[in-house]
């Protein structure tokens, strides 16, 4: 026998490791051949692909913010310019006896859309007059719906915002970090929700707790230097759709071809 602890091939005839060989030199040719295809087919298939998925994405946003930002509400498309804020906000919260424990998740909620925004944020004394932005632990609601969470902006004739109030329900125990989040989207300027886009505005996507990328993409379109406050909605999609190219890295062709015939919000959802 004598054969234990050889390598596999030592056991066959010279013939066999000819056609061992040779099997092996084919296989590999076969193997290169396939592989050229495979990469000549990606060549040939791929920019057109990504091209379509680059635009589709930027169509996404692009829909998704003026859904969010220059429309009135969910149930109209009426168009609406843009209301954003330019000033600090002056953060002070109504009653934090009433939820003390969730002060800090609020605050770092708000903080969050305002880095993100470029806005600065001064944290102020409960009950500070001068305050701008003021929240609410409220668990009866607004309009008798109980258990509601509500953020609201107010803007000026320029469409500058110039307050912002949060109204939390504490009793939401299973999504106040939901609420925490979403609220004071609003209140920053998107005053409508894009249902088909992955957003924290989104109640079709409700599992989102925290900023989503688009989220993100969205808050520093808005707040680019390019957008002011009062910007009419056609010229303001079409400005934003650009700003949002550029953060999804989008070719200029491809914004052109998705930027130039937007006119704001069609249809609501």
């Amino acid at each position: 026998m004598g054969s234990a602890g050889r390598p596999y091939e030592s056991g066959l005839p010279r013939n066999g490791l000819q056609v061992l060989a040779a099997g092996r030199t084919l296989l590999g040719a076969t193997m290169r051949t396939i592989v050229g295809s495979v990469l000549l087919l990606a060549f040939l298939v791929a920019p057109g692909t990504t091209d379509a998925q680059s635009r589709q994405a930027l169509a996404d946003a692009a829909r998704a913010f003026d859904e969010s930002a220059l429309r009135a509400e969910d149930n109209s498309a009426k168009p609406m310019p843009v209301r954003k804020w330019m000033a600090p906000v002056r953060l002070s919260f109504a009653n934090r006896s009433a939820a003390p424990g969730l002060v800090e998740p609020s605050r770092q909620a708000i903080k969050t859309i305002a880095a993100q925004a470029s806005i600065a944020l001064v944290d102020l004394a409960d009950g500070d007059s001068s305050a701008n932005f003021v929240v609410y632990f409220d668990e009866n609601g607004l309009n008798g719906r109980s258990g509601y969470c509500f953020g609201s902006a107010r803007w000026d004739k320029a469409k500058v915002i110039t307050r912002g109030e949060l109204r939390l329900n504490p009793t939401r125990i299973r999504d106040f970090d939901r609420c925490a989040i979403h609220e004071p989207m609003h209140s920053f300027g998107f005053l409508s929700h894009p249902h088909a886009a992955e957003s924290v505005l989104s109640y079709v996507f409700k599992g989102q707790r925290e900023l989503t990328e688009l989220d993100r993409h969205l808050i520093r379109t808005l707040y680019d230097p390019q957008l002011r406050p009062g910007t009419p909605a056609p010229v303001a999609s079409q400005t934003a759709c650009r700003i949002l190219a550029k953060w999804l890295n989008t070719s200029t062709g491809d914004a052109d071809a998705v930027c130039s015939a937007r006119t704001g919000p069609i249809v609501a959802n």
